[in-house]
């Protein structure tokens, strides 16, 4: 009879410690790089002109929730920023060559984006090595701040040459559509530590279905005039790091499970 009920307060502790095991919190970090498109304006542009792309920095709180050994379900919240950015390459002779330019924008614009993802993830069985391929793909709902407006102007020094030594780039950017949505992908490799945490690291991108935002800039060279309107759907890719710690609970049902077994 005692050995009956211990093997019934082990069955209940392990399904206690299932039950508390579906969920676990995740926080991520990552290397964000935007892009903006030519909409309107002057279609040809002069030679020293360039739109970069926009990068900066992204801070991930992601909620999983395992369904099976295979498939899991993830949300949660992401920040980031997006904008425009561009540069005037400065002119040089060849007979006094400064060696490289730099790649330093001349322009930015940019404004915080708030991401909801929601994500059907499927991962590969672990290997030997405790590591495991883990892909994903879905939806986002992202916000912007809907009275966001930028207006700037740089002066930029032009080097010794046949062109003008001075010259003025101006931009004008504004918000089209506060609120949009996005498909959503990843693809990346999760290594699985002591106590049921994990770390992961990942290439993710976003791409949005409509204008979020638009960018006039404008930039005289050589004494001819030239205006181009580019627009931002919020689309991205991501080089993400993350830290994914055990899911809710495991440890106290641990502790219960162990307390049975002592018992």
């Amino acid at each position: 009879m005692k050995n009956l009920l211990l093997l019934l307060a082990l069955v209940i502790s392990l399904s206690t410690a299932t039950a508390q095991s579906k969920w676990n919190i995740g926080i991520g970090t990552g290397c964000v790089t935007n892009i903006a498109k030519f909409e309107s304006g002057d279609e040809t542009a002069n030679a020293i002109f360039h739109n970069n792309f926009y990068k900066s920095g992204s801070f991930a709180v992601n909620f999983r929730y395992k369904i099976s050994e295979k498939f899991s379900f993830q949300s949660g919240f992401n920040f980031t920023e997006f904008g425009f950015s561009y540069k005037l390459d400065k002119d040089y002779s060849l007979l006094d060559f400064k060696g490289c330019q730099e790649d330093e924008s001349d322009v930015n614009s940019s404004t915080c984006m708030s991401s909801i993802p929601t994500m059907i993830i499927f991962n590969t069985p672990k290997n030997c090595m405790n590591t495991r391929f883990i892909f994903g793909a879905g939806f986002t709902v992202r916000g912007i701040d809907r009275n966001w407006e930028s207006e700037s102007q740089d002066e930029i020094q032009m080097d010794e040459s046949g062109n003008a030594k001075l010259t003025y780039m101006t931009e004008e950017s504004r918000t089209t559509a506060p609120v949009s949505a996005a498909f959503t992908w990843m693809i990346g490799i999760e290594k699985m530590l002591r106590k049921n945490n994990s770390l992961t690291f990942t290439f993710e991108g976003n791409q949005g279905f409509t204008k979020i935002a638009e960018s006039t800039v404008n930039y005289t060279v050589n004494n001819q005039n030239y205006t181009h309107t580019f627009i931002n759907r919020g689309s991205y890719v991501n080089f993400v790091f993350a830290y994914n710690f055990s899911p809710f609970g495991t440890r106290k049902a641990n502790k219960q499970l162990l307390n049975g077994v002592v018992k």
